[in-house]
């Protein structure tokens, strides 16, 4: 078996020339070339848009900071988490100045979340040391997503918003897949504080039913009934207005209180490279992507 691309090549590969990476690592997760000259299923279709056509927007909207404006202009101020600053320089972090509870996140990359429940148990040097590190990282080089590069790094504390679901410990990820604003699934994830336990599943939104035969990762599947949330067809309505003008787009909305929260937008989820959806699921969403435009 062909050896994985070394940590060096991928970093060469993805400042030189992120569509080959793009190429070489497609090759790795299925054992087969993108097919840019005809794309069909959904990962094939994530990468043309990536490399095809002007992301400018893309670098915009994916900046966890900037794309609160955008939320702004489409008339969902409501739905943001409140912002209680923003740092360049996380060691200007002032926890003083924040609230008990709270959130940090950098606006550049995925996963950088760090969540203070009790500011007086925090350690801030830990924080500022994590913050450090993970805004000195310039995301999107090795998983060729070039787009994340012209992010303008920061850390953002935003509003500690709680969880009322009593069958998940954390709030409950809803993942629209949207197709110029129009939205047949939505993936649900809950359990996500610690990887191990996280549940997910394909929900179809009419009927909000569990569409098992959609993903491969049985273990992963949710082992409690998921209810519908009450705000879906506020949430619907949010999706459709954010995504009216875009091929394909994943909008990530929390519910709290009978309330809809703003999460992020992504254009490359799974980098392009989906590996947990079956292959009839990720041919059926590439169906809905038109690519003439």
């Amino acid at each position: 078996m062909k050896q994985p691309v070394n940590l060096e090549v991928r970093y060469y590969l993805g400042q030189h020339n992120p569509k080959l990476l793009a190429e070489v690592l497609y090759f790795e997760q299925f054992g087969k070339q993108i097919n840019w000259l005809n794309p069909a299923n959904l990962n094939e279709k994530i990468n043309w848009l990536a490399f095809y056509i002007d992301t400018s927007i893309w670098t915009t909207l994916s900046d966890k900071y900037l794309v609160r404006d955008y939320i702004n202009s489409k008339g969902f101020d409501y739905i943001l988490p409140k912002l209680y600053g923003i740092w360049k320089n996380p060691k200007t972090i002032d926890l003083n100045r924040l609230p008990d509870k709270f959130v940090l996140k950098c606006n550049h990359d995925s996963g950088s979340v760090v969540k203070i429940k009790s500011k007086e148990v925090c350690n801030a040097d830990e924080i500022i040391e994590y913050f450090e590190k993970r805004i000195s990282i310039p995301f999107g080089i090795i998983s060729a997503e070039p787009h994340y590069l012209g992010i303008d790094r920061l850390v953002i504390a935003e509003e500690y918003v709680e969880n009322t679901l009593d069958f998940s410990d954390s709030l409950v990820d809803y993942k629209f897949w949207s197709f110029n604003g129009i939205t047949e699934y939505c993936l649900v994830c809950y359990n996500t504080t610690n990887w191990n336990n996280k549940k997910s599943g394909i929900f179809e939104v009419k009927s909000w039913k569990l569409k098992k035969e959609k993903m491969q990762n049985h273990m992963k599947f949710p082992t409690v009934d998921i209810p519908k949330p009450a705000c879906l067809h506020e949430m619907l309505e949010i999706v459709f207005c954010l995504t009216k003008d875009f091929p394909q787009c994943r909008v990530d909305l929390y519910e709290s209180n009978d309330k809809v929260y703003f999460g992020e937008l992504t254009f490359t989820s799974g980098s392009g490279r989906i590996k947990n959806y079956s292959s009839e699921f990720l041919k059926e969403l590439g169906s809905k992507i038109n690519l003439n435009f």
